[in-house]
């Protein structure tokens, strides 16, 4: 398995650049390896040439037949260039990684995001396996595909609704590219890394089609279909709060843990949001009222969201006490805000007994 060059022209290997067919297989071998680590390019010139250039063919065929989106073929012909070169090659080989990439790309034109998800992975390990010194030798370009790479997970586990997952790869493709210099390039790819972390770390709802069953009430399908929502969100990870929240009822001893100054908190954190005119407001003064049970007051407020102490079922007590009293604080809201809050065990959209509470747009005679 030595070193099998010999001086015949590159024109003989299909689907060959024409523009390459003058230079001897050596120096066409050379050429393809020249971006690859040192370390490991002597173990390409121990391949036998004709052997090395057919699978390479392959891989050439398989990027034309990407262009032209026939996505099989293509996946075909780098499985093809992959078999050929494993039987020289360790499976950590730089070169599969060129080979991977196209893969990579026609199963995500494809959708099938599990394959793509697997090579990707496999191209992380490839270049995991480089030493210092040969990624000293590597292109800026060629060093920059890691953080491509953990990038494209993320993106990849996102889009199969995994979004813990998609966030890890995303924050280390964030922490690997702060220490690169700050070009226009670099700048722009952080901002979409970041864009992409800021949408994981608020993960948007998703709305699948639930239909009414025969004989059931607008009543009941109301009520189907806001746990079925939640259950279905909770399942891709997008709901942000453990859905046993939607079905969980108050406990009345609960009441009797809220201190005055958990009382004040959970006020002065709903009194602020409103003044600010939060998403709470907004949804109120454009439908007059807004139905929310704890837990996603708890989620649409910042700074109780951040606090771990004050859990929905504290928050959920503190204002049934609130309301119960019917004293400054609501005043304050209604005087102030034009704000009312309620609160109901036999909300239309939840099941019976779930405490929701209903935020109120009192409107003026100017409205």
């Amino acid at each position: 398995m030595g070193c099998c060059y010999n001086t015949s022209n590159v024109v003989t290997i299909s689907n060959t650049n024409p523009a390459v067919t003058a230079i001897t297989e050596y120096e066409f071998i050379e050429k393809v390896i020249s971006t690859i680590p040192l370390s490991q390019r002597d173990l390409i010139r121990r391949i036998p040439s004709h052997y090395f250039l057919t699978a390479y063919a392959f891989y050439k065929n398989a990027q034309d037949l990407l262009k032209h989106e026939r996505f099989e073929e293509a996946e075909l012909a780098c499985n093809n260039a992959v078999d050929m070169l494993l039987q020289y090659l360790h499976p950590t080989h730089y070169i599969f990684q060129k080979i991977l990439e196209i893969y990579t790309d026609s199963c995500l034109r494809r959708e099938h995001f599990a394959k793509a998800l697997c090579s990707t992975f496999t191209c992380i390990l490839i270049h995991s396996e480089i030493s210092s010194v040969d990624r000293a030798s590597l292109s800026a370009r060629e060093n920059f595909r890691i953080i491509e790479y953990y990038f494209r997970m993320g993106a990849i586990y996102k889009n199969m609704n995994d979004m813990k997952n998609a966030l890890k790869y995303m924050l280390q493709a964030r922490q690997m590219i702060s220490s690169w210099p700050q070009v226009e390039e670099i700048i722009n790819f952080t901002q979409i890394i970041d864009d992409n972390i800021r949408d994981l770390r608020e993960p948007k709802l998703t709305i699948q089609p639930v239909h009414p069953r025969p004989d059931e009430s607008d009543i009941d399908f109301s009520r189907r279909f806001t746990l079925e929502m939640a259950q279905f969100n909770a399942q891709r990870g997008t709901l942000q709060f453990d859905v046993s929240e939607f079905t969980r009822l108050p406990l009345k001893s609960t009441e009797y843990l809220i201190t005055p100054t958990i009382l004040k908190k959970v006020y002065k954190c709903l009194y602020n949001e409103l003044s600010k005119n939060g998403l709470m407001a907004r949804v109120a003064r454009l439908a007059i009222e807004s139905q929310l049970i704890a837990a996603q007051i708890k989620n649409s407020i910042p700074e109780l969201k951040q606090n771990s102490l004050l859990t929905p079922m504290l928050i959920e007590a503190a204002l049934t006490i609130i309301i119960d009293r019917q004293d400054e604080y609501c005043q304050k809201l209604k005087r102030e805000l034009r704000f009312e809050i309620f609160y109901t065990d036999f909300s239309n959209f939840h099941q019976n007994g779930v405490r929701v509470f209903i935020i109120r747009y009192v409107k003026s005679g100017d409205d």
